[in-house]
């Protein structure tokens, strides 16, 4: 457009107002945005406290999935001990018997060997084998990088 002096240079400093006003002013904002996102994470200090969250929230489910596990465990090895108990106990009722009677034979020393031999068996599986394949630690199968993962939203 071609302008007379006095509207070009009223124009001019319209031009001029609207620059600072908005343009300029609008560039300030930016920066100082910018500054305090430098200076205190201001805008993500609630995902911040999400994430906290998560984490307190994620330890107390280990912990309680740990104790549980513990409880099972000795449940376990107790119900384990409470059978091998009552295996023992006939055997430990015949060997009294014996011992009153004092009618030991070596017949009967053979037999009660060979029960020994197999109730020892029976609490070393237990003890060495059972007990160790009882205990699953499945932390291997969880993908701890996609547990939790902060993205970029997407533009519109």
């Amino acid at each position: 457009q071609f302008f007379c002096r006095k509207d070009f240079k009223e124009n001019e400093q319209q031009l001029s107002i609207t620059f600072d006003n908005e343009i300029v002013r609008s560039h300030d904002e930016i920066l100082d945005l910018i500054q305090k996102l430098e200076k205190s994470n201001y805008l993500s200090l609630h995902v911040f406290d999400q994430i906290e969250q998560w984490k307190q929230t994620t330890i107390n489910k280990v912990k309680k999935a740990a104790e549980k596990a513990q409880h099972e465990l000795i449940q376990l090895i107790e119900n384990q001990k409470v059978t091998i108990i009552k295996q023992l106990e006939p055997i430990t009722k015949e060997i009294r018997s014996l011992r009153e009677e004092e009618n030991i034979v070596e017949t009967n020393i053979d037999r009660l060997r060979k029960k020994i031999n197999e109730m020892r068996q029976k609490l070393e599986e237990f003890t060495q084998k059972d007990t160790n394949n009882s205990i699953m630690v499945s932390d291997d199968q969880i993908d701890w990088d996609r547990l939790i993962y902060v993205r970029e939203q997407q533009q519109n």
